[in-house]
């Protein structure tokens, strides 16, 4: 049972799972001492926008999937069945694929370093940028606080370590190699933990299908006990689980984290070519899909070997909560010499993949978008050591969060996308108003973005404090524990109080908190871009816009999509944009030249005239004129 020695790390498990932390140690002093060795903020920010696209994507990738899904998964699986298994991840996939159609041709041409100096741009307001900044900052410093909660929980199943100690142990690990090795650290050590993750998953269901009897012996049980539940049409908002919730709610999530978040842009930016951050983008699809099917699986066959065995171990308190259940299942299965060790230090890696990278991406928008101003005059040694501040700075308050989010109930999955959904959603809708529609202005954004982080951050908070999550755990039996056994009442988290009137908002489905802060931040954005005045579409830069309306009527001639688009022709303005890029590098590699440059420079006049033909003369023009230039080039230089 709980406390049991049979279920405490053996001198084996220790040293694996030390070695596990000295080899994140170890990457982070590597990169400290070589190439530039991080002594500027593009490399010690932006890796000099020279990663490579696989690890790239292994880090996107587990700074979503993390400790919080190694633990929090298998026990949604084991209390409350397969509900969450399914759609999620079609909801899941779609967001990434359209994370890679709109949001990389979007942000990655810009060449930021934070992402919310989109935000500025079109904006044209640092007022706009400033919300989005302070979206993030709550945002992190709330998962960091979940992300750290989860190996101290873990940890404090098989080595009866306090979880103060733990969390302790992940503030100081992350920030030392995070601060050390910067965005190259973070990426490489989150690849290989990648694998390490894979790995002990993969462990665990493959013992433990093997203990239960097969792999259809794992679902015959689970369906005997009604644990199979992949589709649930209800439309009732206040439904845990249901296909609408999950698809939409899953594809705000993955838009929000992936799409806008400082840390995903700040890692698709960080290859050489756009093509390269697509695809880079793409490909965590097929990793997303691997790790989240094992972490789901692994809860599955863990509720397969303790209900065929008829003890429940967290109604039977021989575990303290439903997050601790994978550690005690771990230890029943895999009790070999160094194997258990693995597995925590998978989690214990995940977790430093998270907390990490979350570190690197809010102390880059904190530099870029509030210090760089008052500070941007001191030399790059200085602003780089203030960045490296920075990134220890966050992760002691995170730590802090992580002691109050020790009182909270409930999985560690729904504590982790319910602080995302409300601090992403309302991001996510920052970057729909500003791309979607041209006319909102800067005090839009600013009420909308302010309002939008209030009310989805209001019900979560309300739902967790004040109201505490009453989903009921599905039954289980205790009948084949020993009989000294001590009971515990874990039928509900907390005892069930109606909620009525307007309290009853509490009991929305944790999954609609991001699209609340979406819905949120677009329509009081749109109602007070009205009411303060409307921005003329002559004064947005189209490359800061995504042409929705050209997509969703394809075959409209095009003076009606334009129309649709308040009178902005994308076509026209993108192939203008695009003499404009070819003048800037002409102008780059040609020096002395201005009469020949002067020849590719279109008068704004022309940019939004209706008179195609002139304006493919003048393009025609432009494009002669430049290949001309070229080869002139070309012929001085040789």
């Amino acid at each position: 049972m709980y406390g049991e020695a049979d279920h405490y790390f053996s001198t084996a498990d220790y040293v694996v799972f030390i070695a596990a932390l000295l080899v994140s140690l170890g990457v982070g002093v590597y990169f400290a001492l070589s190439g530039g060795r991080q002594r500027t903020n593009r490399e010690f920010i932006m890796a000099d926008r020279q990663m490579s696209v696989f690890p790239v994507t292994l880090s996107m990738v587990v700074t979503v999937l993390s400790a919080i899904t190694l633990v929090g998964t298998p026990a949604e699986m084991y209390t409350h069945g397969t509900g969450l298994m399914g759609m999620f991840l079609v909801g899941t996939s779609i967001g990434t694929v359209l994370t890679a159609v709109l949001f990389v041709p979007l942000l990655y041409p810009l060449k930021l370093t934070s992402s919310f100096q989109y935000l500025e741009l079109r904006f044209d307001s640092r007022a706009a940028k400033l919300v989005g900044t302070l979206i993030t900052m709550v945002g992190a410093v709330l998962y960091i606080g979940v992300a750290m909660y989860a190996p101290a929980t873990a940890l404090e199943t098989v080595t009866g370590a306090p979880i103060w100690l733990t969390l302790v142990l992940t503030f100081f690990v992350s920030s030392f190699y995070s601060a050390l090795g910067g965005l190259k650290a973070v990426v490489w050590v989150d690849s290989l933990q990648a694998f390490v993750m894979v790995a002990g998953v993969l462990a665990i269901v493959i013992e433990g299908t093997m203990r239960v009897g097969g792999i259809e012996k794992v679902f015959e049980i689970n369906q005997a006990q009604g644990r199979i539940n992949f589709f649930n049409f209800d439309p009732n908002p206040g439904v845990r689980h249901t296909v609408w919730a999950l698809t939409f709610g899953s594809m705000v999530d993955i838009l929000g984290r992936f799409g806008v978040s400082q840390a995903s842009v700040q890692r698709f930016c960080a290859v050489p070519t756009q093509t390269k951050a697509r695809i880079a983008v793409i490909l965590t699809v097929p990793v997303l899909i691997l790790i989240w099917i094992l972490s789901c699986l692994s809860g599955v066959v863990m509720f397969a070997y303790y209900a065929d065995k008829k003890c429940d171990p967290l109604k039977a308190g021989y575990v303290k909560n439903p997050n601790q259940l994978i550690m005690y299942f771990l230890m029943d299965i895999l009790g070999y010499p160094g194997v258990p060790g693995l597995f925590v230090g998978s989690v214990f890696s995940a977790v430093l993949s998270t907390v990490s990278s979350i570190q690197m991406a809010v102390a880059a928008v904190t530099w870029e978008d509030i210090l760089k101003r008052p500070l941007g005059h001191l030399s790059e040694v200085r602003q780089t050591y203030i960045t490296k501040v920075l990134v220890v700075l966050y992760g002691a308050i995170g730590t802090g969060v992580a002691f109050l989010m020790s009182n909270i109930g409930g999985t560690l999955i729904q504590m982790g996308i319910s602080f995302v959904g409300a601090s992403g959603g309302p991001l996510l809708g920052l970057f729909v108003l500003g791309s979607f529609f041209p006319w909102s202005n800067w005090i839009g954004a600013v009420v909308g973005g302010i309002v939008g982080l209030a009310i989805p951050l209001w019900i979560s908070f309300g739902a967790f404090f004040i109201h505490v999550p009453r989903s009921q755990y599905l039954p289980t039996e205790i009948s084949g524990c020993p009989v000294n056994t001590t009971v515990l009442n874990i039928t509900t988290v907390s005892p069930s109080v109606p909620l009525t009137g307007f309290n009853t908002v509490y009991s929305l489905s944790y999954l609609y908190y991001g699209c609340v802060g979406v819905a949120t931040v677009v329509i009081v954005g749109l109602l007070v871009s009205l009411i303060t005045g409307p921005r003329a579409t002559k004064e947005t830069d189209p490359k800061y816009l995504l042409p929705l309306f050209d997509w969703l009527f394809c075959c409209l001639p095009r003076r009606c999509r334009q129309k649709l688009q308040c009178g902005i022709d994308y076509e026209n303005a993108k192939r203008f944009s695009n003499n404009e890029d070819i003048c800037k590098n002409i102008s780059e590699n040609t020096k002395g030249d201005e009469q020949q440059i002067s020849m590719l420079q279109l008068e704004d006049d022309h940019k939004y005239t209706s008179d195609d033909k002139g304006l493919s003369r003048l393009q025609r023009n432009s494009e002669e004129a430049a290949e001309s230039l070229i080869e002139n080039n070309k012929e001085h230089s040789l």
